[in-house]
């Protein structure tokens, strides 16, 4: 088996350490466990005291800390899993699996797999769906679980990514960048249990969360297959404007009077708008294609 690296981001999580235990008897000298703590002195010296790789956290972010400690990581197989011990654990063994088999460059954890009664709120299942949703379409890989935090990466996958800011999208950060350099991304369905230790420490607001790991989501897909976005919203437009065009020459065909001079000539800019939109959209996206086969 290949050397692994797991990264568990953590402030004041308890289900840690079962979680150390767990990752050291299922893949045993193979494992490099890396805590990146954001949490007091006692808790910092308690982690330590495991053996596990500990780094102090200064900056803010799931995000950042999975890249710190992703940066000091030395496995040939990069994973993470959430420290509060919501997550099946399962789901690392088949990634990892998956990766060695070359059958997938990321594999998340698909925690609508096996959920548990009480894990998960009606309104985050929602949001995560239509999150998983918008994805799916703007990226072309089927995923129904956008928002886990459960991984398994290859590490050539993430040198290709290493130098890049991340944003506030969790895991969906990840899944975004590889899509867009063409790697292969899959789930596997993992058990997701109902937290024990008090509320989630990711976001003081998972609705405000939601809605800017979906302005991240579009915004990248705008910026990497500009075809889709220009091209949709020219047709919308071309829509507007036909659909307000008829209208006009229905009028003028009742009423055999022509006065609609304005809505003509909007119906005119939108038609005229959205063809220049598809058009600037193919553009980009060759020039997009040209700037990729160049990188190769």
């Amino acid at each position: 088996m290949a050397r692994i690296s797991v990264v568990i981001p953590t402030i004041e999580e308890e289900s840690v350490f079962k979680i150390i235990k767990e990752l050291r008897s299922k893949l045993g000298k193979n494992v490099e466990i890396i805590v990146v703590d954001k949490s007091g002195d006692e808790y910092y010296r308690r982690v330590k005291a495991t053996g596990v790789i500990v780094i102090r956290q200064t900056s803010k972010g799931v995000e950042n800390a999975l890249m710190l400690g992703l940066k000091h990581a030395k496995g040939e197989i990069l994973a993470s899993t959430d420290a509060d011990g919501t997550h099946g654990n399962e789901g690392i063994f088949a990634g990892i699996k998956l990766v060695e088999q070359n059958k997938a460059d990321l594999v998340l954890g698909n925690r609508f797999g096996k959920l548990h009664k009480g894990s998960m709120q009606l309104y985050i299942r929602f949001g995560n769906a239509f999150l998983s949703k918008i994805y799916s379409i703007f990226y072309k890989r089927r995923l129904n679980d956008v928002l886990t935090g459960l991984f398994v990466m290859r590490r050539s996958a993430f040198e290709t990514i290493r130098e890049t800011i991340p944003y506030r999208a969790g895991i969906a950060f990840f899944a975004i960048e590889l899509a867009n350099r063409g790697y292969k991304i899959v789930e596997v369905p993992i058990a997701y249990y109902p937290r024990k230790q008090g509320p989630s420490k990711l976001t003081k607001s998972k609705i405000f969360y939601g809605v800017n790991v979906a302005s991240h989501i579009v915004r990248m897909a705008r910026d990497y297959n500009p075809l889709l976005i220009f091209g949709g919203i020219g047709v919308v437009l071309i829509i507007i404007g036909g659909a307000l065009g008829l209208y006009v020459l229905y009028t003028y065909l009742m009423t055999g009077v022509f006065n609609l001079i304005g809505r003509t000539l909007i119906a005119f800019m939108l038609v005229v708008v959205g063809i220049l939109a598809i058009i600037s959209g193919f553009i980009l996206d060759l020039l997009l294609q040209i700037d990729k086969k160049l990188r190769k």
